[in-house]
């Protein structure tokens, strides 16, 4: 089992990165049966099963219910083999293999081979593709099959983090040749019974599934509940065994009743004003330093989420990383800096800041908090609450001030190749440097540790006095649990145990 801290310093040098498989952290013994029930956020009616299409965190638990990618991400930051037994590389990381496991078979019992890794990873590297996944294989310049049960990954340019990049939850496998993903053919846990875009998925336990210690629930339901009352309704009536994206007051409500309690656990999620950097007026340096310095940080940690969660700086990377850069210096208030820049700007009009409680649970009153304290500094805005349905598909990236909502990611390299390199699906700010992206591309390919951590933190430093997004905490992890459910752990940056609660719980009763 490979530990990041370990990965990052360098372990990629030698030939020989291996994951070690499966182990369930110590509780009771398993039990099989029932039907469990997720109550998660980020559906639309336009929802698809197609791995490229991903966007929220319950598309994940979509994904990871029906499929498996290459390694997982568990407990503590451990990366695991999932569908790969093990992994070695050049000493200049830009040529890696991945060993496949033997035995697996997909949902329609053809059986797995290294031609359908091959296409599921390529799928996501097109040049049309809109993907998630598409900046994160940037770099790969060819993917071949190395015998049947094998694949080979040639990169441009050295990247330590290959592995954990495989764990991303876009790059789901799939037979060769897939073009209707409606029929769900994967290799995971669950199979496909029905599927409603945008209200809920069900799925059954595949009784062939390769994950002895996994998947012990004989029915998953994954329901779109993006009203958080109502989601958190059905925890405490138990129509629902566990929910995600828990509101602080709700949290409160959740501690003090019985039957259910709360999972709360420090993560590198954050909640992200957006400001695309390529059109007016954000196209105006000073313009977004004057929201950044409007940003009343503690009012708002304490005031939106209580507490759960920690102070940001502007900038992506949380301090329990190994490359967080905990010396520059952390922006704080101030109106009068704020009023500074607003006037070199030369914007004197009003900004609609679009939000809606779909991006998380107090979207729409940290809106309202930064509106008056902006106010303070002279900078108006206008309140745009937008309906959830539809805002990841019409709001999201398309106007120009927006609430986002990001879960962390298990590197560095991989949440700012993710939303900041410019050519990035997912670079919500339209902020695009090339002295930045050819500093990405050093830090990622560099092996040394300290010298690696000097190349993030000049990125880091970028992005919080240039960038487009002004962060102004990290969120914790915060799911609600019924008392009879058991297995429940954090794993990754994702809440809900990385998106894979639905094959790592069982029910009590």
């Amino acid at each position: 089992m490979i530990k990041r801290r370990t990965l990052l310093k360098g372990a990629v040098a030698s030939a020989g990165l291996l994951s070690l498989g499966f182990s369930l952290p110590a509780a009771a013994a398993p039990k099989k049966g029932g039907r469990l029930v997720i109550g998660t956020t980020g559906g639309a009616v336009g929802d698809s099963l197609d791995p490229r299409k991903l966007t929220s965190v319950g598309h994940g638990i979509m994904g990871y219910a029906l499929g498996n990618c290459l390694t997982e991400i568990e407990k503590d930051g451990n990366l695991v083999g999932e569908l790969a037994e093990s992994w070695d590389s050049t000493a200049d990381a830009t040529v890696w293999t991945f060993n496949l496991r033997k035995g697996v078979t997909f949902h329609n019992g053809q059986a797995m081979t290294s031609a359908d890794v091959v296409y599921s990873l390529n799928l996501h590297r097109g040049e049309d593709s809109k993907s998630g996944a598409k900046g994160l294989l940037g770099s790969i310049t060819d993917i071949s099959a190395d015998g049947p049960d094998a694949i080979k990954v040639s990169l441009s340019a050295g990247n330590a983090d290959m592995p954990y990049l495989m764990a991303d939850f876009h790059l789901l496998i799939v037979p060769d040749g897939t073009e209707d993903f409606a029929k769900a053919v994967f290799t995971g846990p669950y199979m496909l019974k029905e599927f409603l875009p945008g209200e809920r998925l069900l799925a059954t336990r595949n009784p062939d599934y390769w994950k002895a210690d996994r998947a012990h629930v004989d029915e998953v339901e994954v329901l779109f509940v993006d009203d958080t009352t109502a989601r958190i309704s059905g925890l405490m009536t138990g129509e629902i065994h566990i929910a995600g994206r828990v509101d602080p007051q709700s949290a409160a409500l959740i501690s003090s009743a019985p039957g259910v309690h709360i999972e709360n656990h420090a993560a590198a999620g954050h909640r992200p004003l957006l400001m695309l950097c390529d059109r007016a007026p954000f196209d105006n340096a000073d313009l977004r330093m004057a929201v950044k310095y409007s940003l009343d940080r503690e009012q708002i940690l304490e005031t939106v989420m209580a507490g759960y969660g920690s102070i940001a700086n502007d900038h992506p990377i949380p301090p329990f990383d190994p490359f967080h850069a905990s010396d520059i210096p952390q922006r704080t208030y101030d109106p009068d800096k704020a009023a500074h820049h607003l006037k070199k700007s030369g914007f004197d009009g009003t900004l609609p800041l679009h939000t809606s409680n779909t991006t998380f649970p107090g979207a729409e009153a940290m809106a309202a908090l930064v509106q008056q304290s902006a106010a303070a500094a002279g900078l108006k805005m206008d309140i745009v609450r937008e309906p959830a349905d539809g805002f990841w598909s019409k709001v999201w990236m398309q106007k120009s001030f927006v609430s986002g909502a990001w879960g962390g990611r298990p590197t560095a390299d991989i949440m700012l190749t993710t939303a900041y390199s410019s050519e990035a699906a997912w670079n919500d700010t339209m902020w695009r440097r090339k002295d930045f992206d050819e500093k990405l591309v050093a830090a990622r390919a560099e092996v040394d540790f300290d010298k690696r951590k000097a190349h993030y933190h000049d990125l880091q430093l970028m992005i919080q006095e240039d960038g487009g997004a002004g962060i102004p905490f990290f969120v914790n992890n915060v799911d609600g649990v019924r008392d009879n459910v058991e297995g429940f752990y954090p794993a990754g940056s994702f809440e809900l145990s990385g998106m894979r609660v639905t094959e790592r719980v069982w029910l009590n009763a």
